[in-house]
């Protein structure tokens, strides 16, 4: 039997074909790829970036433009220029660091102007473009392109630059704009008497002749400007013994004048004593007795029958009618409605201003203008009061004319209504709805005085007013704000006076405009105004509060005044539309 040899087979590994080098050269190419990606990246980044530096560039450009065309053209051109060599893109700014703005913004101009359009005119809503101006432009373009910007990495990817563009397109907003005027009683103060002490004899006494003198210098009887004392002149003498005499009523003291010798002087006071004087042969004597006299009896000159003659004065009883016919006004009409000559004899003959001033017993046009400021201040009283440069509000007036000439120079689009407070109610009172008839409210603000309507001050009266005004009449688009201006403090509320509820009444009013969306500028003129309050309600509303300082001369504080209205209207709200 034959045996068979079966041999196992082995199993065999295959092995793989070498491959060494492929990873790496895989390797190679993601690292060139990813590098290609990041210099993508890095470009992309740096492109983006210049766009946004552009943009804001434009922006700020068109901005300040739009803000200074209130200026002109040329100011808004060159204000364009200005803030686009001092807002560069990439690393330009390094080449205008050095010289001055003038000598830099030529550089630039010469260097990068090629790019830049800059379109002054209208904003159309309508198109969306900038238009004409048929008068005073309100809207500035600018568009700017910057070419070749270098990329950092692009030529590896076959491209070694870039260009960007931006464009922006500001204009200014318009503005409804609500005066709040304070015509209480005391915005004729710095006018008075009482004022002496603070701006001196010769402002108070200059400023009444202009008073006067803007009333049309009347003539009445025989007063002059500077206050005289009264003289009373005695009977005609009807024969040649009689004489002729005269008494001056200066109050607790007569100076007695005759053409005859005075035998006698006897005065009776106001407390009833007697006083008896013996000239001698004087022809002229000052009677004394220091206490207000009431009658003066004079014997001088011998009658027909050869008695003495005595003259009696009745200051007294008859004291108004024998100065009035001392004066030529016993027969004179007053020439308004309020007061009368009786009114102002008497107001001469008292004390207060008149009598601290020193001018009791005295009668002159110069303290007539004060009774005037002080007794008959209101409209109804004396009507062409307006007319007179009262202060502080005839600096009010003049300045509320100059901002009004500087809105004028704007577009025509903003508009102004006119309240003030208070009203003869008390309320406050609105004169002058929205309007673009700017002439209108100068006429309006001018032809009203100190204490118009009412003597008292109701801010928030006034501040009610302005606000429903600019939430009945503001047009959506405009920006809406009111000036309020005060000389004092808020004491008139719901038809009487009461301090603390008349200011919890103007903050309420400044939260129901902040909630409106309405800003308020307040100003607060002399060191009566309160300060306080015009503070809270500008914060309340996120207006600005400006104070003209008290003690200061009426130049001065009209400069002020000047000054912070002109501020207000050049502070025009600007917008990007593009």
């Amino acid at each position: 039997m034959s045996s068979r040899r079966r041999d196992r087979e082995k199993p065999y590994s295959v092995r793989p074909a070498p491959r060494r080098g492929v990873i790496v050269v895989l390797a190679a190419v993601l690292m060139i790829v990813m590098m290609g990606f990041m210099a993508l990246s890095v470009d992309v980044g740096y492109m983006f970036t210049m766009q946004s530096q552009l943009q804001r560039s434009v922006d700020s450009a068109a901005l300040a433009g739009a803000g200074t065309l209130i200026e002109g053209e040329d100011v808004a051109t060159g204000t364009v220029h200005e803030y686009l060599t001092h807002n560069p893109v990439g690393l330009q700014w390094k080449e205008f660091t050095e010289g001055n703005t003038a000598d830099n913004v030529d550089k630039f101009l010469t260097k990068y102007g090629d790019g830049l359009q800059l379109t002054i005119g209208e904003w159309n809503d309508t198109s969306g473009q900038v238009v004409a101006a048929e008068k005073n432009p309100t809207t500035v373009s600018v568009r700017m392109t910057y070419e070749n910007m270098p990329f950092f990495f692009g030529h590896l990817l076959g491209r070694d630059s870039f260009d960007i563009t931006a464009e922006s397109i500001a204009t200014y907003q318009s503005r409804d704009i609500m005066l709040v005027l304070d015509l209480s009683g005391s915005m004729n103060d710095d006018s008075e008497f009482n004022s002496i002490g603070k701006l001196g004899f010769d402002h108070i006494y200059s400023n009444s002749q202009q008073m006067y003198a803007d009333l049309g210098s009347p003539i009445f009887g025989n007063l002059q400007f500077d206050p005289q004392y009264a003289v009373v002149n005695g009977p005609t003498p009807q024969s040649s013994g009689q004489a002729k005499s005269s008494v001056t009523y200066r109050g607790n003291s007569v100076v007695v004048k005759s053409d005859k010798t005075i035998k006698q002087i006897s005065v009776k006071t106001s407390n009833g004593s007697t006083y008896n004087y013996y000239p001698g042969s004087s022809l002229n004597y000052t009677a004394n007795p220091n206490k207000e006299i009431r009658y003066v009896w004079v014997t001088s000159g011998k009658n027909s029958n050869n008695s003495d003659q005595v003259q009696s004065f009745d200051f007294d009883g008859q004291r108004i009618n024998t100065i009035k016919t001392a004066l030529g006004l016993d027969n004179l009409a007053y020439p308004y409605p309020g007061g009368s000559w009786n009114d102002y004899v008497n107001y001469c003959l008292g004390t207060g201003q008149n009598n601290n001033a020193g001018y009791r017993y005295r009668f002159g046009y110069f303290n007539w203008i004060n009774y005037l400021l002080e007794r008959q201040y209101s409209s109804n009283s004396t009507p062409d009061l307006w007319k007179a440069s009262a202060q502080p509000i005839t600096a009010v007036k003049n300045s509320v004319d100059l901002f009004i000439h500087f809105m004028q120079e704007g577009d025509g689009r903003d508009r102004i209504g006119l309240a003030v407070y208070n009203a003869p109610n008390g309320d406050g009172l609105l004169e002058s709805t929205l309007t673009e008839n700017l002439p209108f409210i100068m006429t309006q603000s001018r032809q009203r005085q100190a204490g118009h309507y009412h003597n008292y001050t109701n801010i928030g009266g006034g501040m009610t007013v302005g606000r429903e005004e600019l939430q009945t009449r503001g047009r959506k688009g405009a920006v809406k704000m009111m000036v309020l201006l005060t000389d004092g403090q808020a004491n008139w509320v719901n038809g009487g006076v009461n301090n603390n509820a008349a200011k919890n009444y103007v903050l309420n009013e400044a939260y129901l405009c902040a909630d409106q969306g309405f800003t308020i500028i307040t100003i607060s003129l002399g060191a009566g105004a309160d300060k306080a309050l015009m503070d809270q309600v500008a914060e309340i509303t996120g207006g600005v509060h400006f104070n003209v300082p008290g003690g200061q001369t009426v130049d001065e504080y009209s400069e002020d005044l000047t000054e912070i209205f002109r501020q207000v209207a050049g502070h025009r709200p600007l917008k990007l539309v593009k």
